[in-house]
């Protein structure tokens, strides 16, 4: 009499005055112990490749990391050409003025590299009026400023903005000349008798209202 089936598919049978144990095979158990087996190659084979893929893309994605990007700069570079501004002239004060399209070259400068306040004070530029050398080398200008009334109740006020915008002009040129010594730049208005305003060439002139002291 045979006992029951072990975990292997073979059948034990009882001792019977013997120590010997007998074990008899089972074509059904040979097949199923080969399919088991099969199974096991291949989720082995397929976890191997997992792994590896898993491996190639960490790769990748270390290599796209650390990659550096041409658009990055490109546009770095663009950036830095855009902020670089031309030489500055260098003529003088009297060559500036007696040379044909100057003026028009500065506003032109003006319009590209300038501030917002002052491309709005260049756009009321008109022409050169001249060169003079007082108690400071001056260029004139001639301007569309409206005269100011001194007797007017509001004369001190006009004044003061009228003032304020030269020194807006007297910045823009200083970025775009060259100064070999402290200069200023009159503005004159657009009947010509009156300045609108004198201030001194230096980049700063807003914050030091126009004066020519400490250069």
């Amino acid at each position: 009499m045979r006992g029951p089936p072990t975990c292997r598919g073979f059948y034990r049978y009882p001792l019977q005055h013997s120590t010997e144990i007998v074990y008899v095979g089972s074509s059904k158990s040979k097949n199923e112990t080969a399919m088991g087996c099969g199974v096991f190659a291949v989720v082995a084979l397929v976890l191997a490749m997992a792994t590896q893929c898993d491996g190639d893309d960490g790769k990748s994605g270390a290599a796209s990391a650390t990659k550096p990007s041409a658009s990055a700069g490109v546009t770095a570079g663009s950036r830095t050409s855009a902020r670089r501004k031309p030489k500055k002239v260098t003529m003088s004060l009297a060559e500036i003025v007696g040379t044909p399209g100057s003026l028009a070259q500065f506003k032109k400068f003006v319009a590209e590299h300038g501030t917002t306040e002052q491309k709005k004070a260049v756009e009321h530029l008109k022409k050169w009026r001249g060169y003079s050398r007082k108690v400071y080398p001056a260029i004139e200008v001639a301007s569309d400023y409206p005269t100011v009334d001194y007797e007017a109740d509001d004369a001190v006020d006009r004044t003061l903005v009228l003032e304020e915008q030269s020194q807006y002009i007297a910045e823009a040129f200083a970025s775009w000349w060259q100064a070999d010594e402290p200069s200023v730049i009159q503005v004159f208005d657009r009947g010509g008798k009156y300045t609108a305003g004198t201030s001194c060439i230096r980049t700063d002139s807003v914050k030091v209202h126009g004066s020519c002291l400490n250069l």
